[in-house]
């Protein structure tokens, strides 16, 4: 009986363990939670997501805030997808040409790790991202993305927050920003 209490105990602190290191995640799309989750990065996404009561008449609209915890380290992401008609979308469009300035981070990197530094626009299945500078505490613990595209007419507004992350990808991995969205966003573009 006792040999059975030990194995139960060892069984147990084995899932712990597992757990631990494997972390959890929760997701949510309750648009009524939109940047207001109670974590940090409701503050730090406030100049690159949009006001909901700002946007123009649109088709869709989806949400999803993912938190990802391990050990002691949590990240936070939040995806906003707007679908417009073709008018609207190629409105919208050009003012996010004129509305936010694309990354220019290489040029005020404070390390010489390429992973330190994004890739100003990458694609993903059929969206252009962006990253976006002046917004955060700064890339890669805090930054925004935006992304377009035309064959969904979709605008998707990201950010993301780990104040832990100090590199994404590798330097040699082309495809790391595309990586890293599919990792921490847990949406489908």
């Amino acid at each position: 009986m006792k040999r059975q209490h030990v194995s139960y105990f060892i069984i147990l602190v084995l899932m712990t363990v597992v757990l631990l290191l494997t972390g959890c995640s929760k997701t949510s799309t309750d648009i009524d939670e939109y940047l207001n989750t109670g974590t940090a990065l409701d503050t730090e996404a406030i100049d690159v997501m949009p006001v909901l009561d700002e946007l123009p008449i649109y088709k869709d609209i989806m949400y999803r805030h993912t938190r990802k915890k391990m050990f002691l380290f949590e990240a936070n992401s939040v995806v906003l997808v707007v679908e417009y008609d073709t008018q609207t979308y190629e409105s919208e469009k050009k003012k996010l040409a004129e509305d936010f300035a694309i990354s220019n981070l290489e040029a005020r990197s404070d390390t010489t790790d390429d992973t330190s530094r994004p890739n100003d626009e990458f694609s993903h299945n059929s969206y252009i991202l962006r990253v976006l500078e002046g917004n955060g505490s700064g890339y890669p613990k805090s930054f925004g993305m935006i992304g377009t595209s035309d064959e969904l007419q979709r605008i998707a507004y990201l950010y993301f927050y780990d104040f832990d992350l100090d590199k994404i990808g590798e330097p040699d991995d082309k495809n790391r920003m595309s990586t890293f969205v599919e990792s921490y966003f847990d949406y489908d573009f």
